[in-house]
């Protein structure tokens, strides 16, 4: 009875003594988990794709960026828009700042250095305004064929809408002289002559930043103008 006893209890015991078979997590055994536990960071994708399994990688957010409808553009490349699209970005702020130059006046008859400056383009300009509703065409033809021509990349059809509405800023003062009379001379007098030259600097001030913008790559969004010229190119 003791031998019969001794003879179990050493089976028993070798039974629970035995060394633990390794357990099954998700597929993998215990070890397999703790020598990939064991890799380091850097080493992981390399096991993952070598496995078969695809790596959590940490540009998903620049990835899916670059994949959206607002990055991406006829002429835009890993780099920026390209040269023709700056150009043609650029081209439609003209349009303001040919026909701004009648709020200038009083600022080139008070400072003859910038009337000497921008002299040179006096010929382009007389010849633009010597033409029959040369402004009307000019801005439809921009509408029409650069913003609402879907052919043109967003980066293009965008700065030329914004131009457009700094053309369309320009309508406001000159309803203001319709209806009112400029006065002749006295404190009304500087104050029309002051206000026709902040219209004239303000819009050659985003017409400037608008083509060095371009030129350089960059979105120019105008304050108060860029989210509508948004709303417009969609």
């Amino acid at each position: 009875m003791q031998a019969h006893f001794a003879s179990s209890s050493s089976s028993s015991c070798s039974k629970s003594c035995m060394p633990l078979q390794p357990a099954h997590i998700g597929g993998h055994t215990t070890k397999q988990m703790q020598r990939r536990c064991s890799q380091p960071l850097l080493a992981r994708p390399a096991a993952l794709k070598s496995s078969g399994r695809t790596p959590l990688r940490i540009n998903a957010m620049w990835g899916n960026f670059r994949g959206s409808s607002s990055y991406r553009g006829s002429g835009w490349s890993g780099s920026g828009p390209s040269i023709q699209d700056r150009v043609l970005a650029a081209v439609p702020y003209i349009l303001p700042f040919l026909n701004v130059f009648q709020y200038g006046r009083f600022l080139f008859y008070m400072y003859p250095t910038l009337r000497a400056c921008i002299k040179p383009i006096f010929p382009a300009l007389a010849l633009y305004h010597s033409l029959p509703l040369g402004s009307l065409i000019a801005f439809f033809g921009v509408y029409l064929g650069i913003v609402n021509n879907r052919n043109f990349s967003r980066f293009v059809r965008f700065n030329a809408m914004q131009a457009i509405l700094l053309d369309i800023i320009l309508v406001l003062p000159r309803l203001v002289e319709t209806v009112l009379t400029p006065p002749k001379a006295g404190y009304g007098f500087q104050l029309y002559a002051h206000s026709q030259s902040f219209v004239w600097i303000f819009i050659v001030t985003w017409v400037v930043f608008g083509i060095a913008s371009c030129a350089a790559g960059h979105w120019a969004r105008i304050p108060f103008i860029a989210d509508s010229a948004d709303v417009s190119v969609r």
